[in-house]
This record gives structure tokens, sequence and C-alpha cells, in this order.
């Protein structure tokens, strides 16, 4: 694998809403253990993390205050960066299709 490939940032873009100030704050609690930017655009948020982006369901509802399903995630993600894994707890964004 390239060097290019192990550095890749990867993460969703986010409509700037209540919900997506949910997920922003979730991404720095769930993976405060790697390289995070976030770019303030008027109408949206692209999220930048080194090599995986984790997105857990949990956490967004506690930042939000009330239950959130994939599906509210997902109407507020209209585009991400990387490969997207989801099961019924997380959402993740991997540099590489081959990460597990």
């Amino acid at each position: 694998m390239s060097n290019s490939q192990e550095n890749r940032f990867v993460g969703p873009v986010l409509k700037n809403s209540e919900v997506g100030d949910a997920i922003v704050e979730a991404i720095y609690e769930d993976n405060n253990e790697r390289k995070i930017e976030v770019e303030e655009h008027a109408s949206y948020f692209r999220v930048k993390v080194e090599k995986e982006c984790v997105i857990r369901f949990d956490t967004v509802s506690q930042m939000l205050g009330r239950d959130v399903t994939r599906a509210d995630i997902e109407a507020n993600m209209p585009s991400l960066e990387g490969f997207i894994r989801v099961d019924s707890e997380k959402m993740r964004f991997l540099a590489t299709a081959t990460d597990t």
C-alpha cells in the first residue's frame, strides 16, 4: 500500500444543522486518538479524519439528547470520502476497501 493511501483522510460531509453539529461532536469523542480536521462552509461541514473515522449512533444520540438512527445520519450526510462500513451500532469510513 502506498504511503498516500495509509495517510489518507476520510469522513462525512454533513449538512450544517443540529444533527450535523451533534455528529461532528460525536466524531471528536469517538476518534480522539486520530488527527481530525473540520472545514466549515456556509451550508455544510467537511470532516476529515486520518485513516479511519468512526461515528457511533449512541454517541450522536447523547450529543443530540434524543435517539438517532442510521437514517437520521444518512439524511444529513450528502457525501463522504473513503469506503464506508455500517453495522447496527456505528458507521466507519476507511482509507482503503480492504480495511476491516
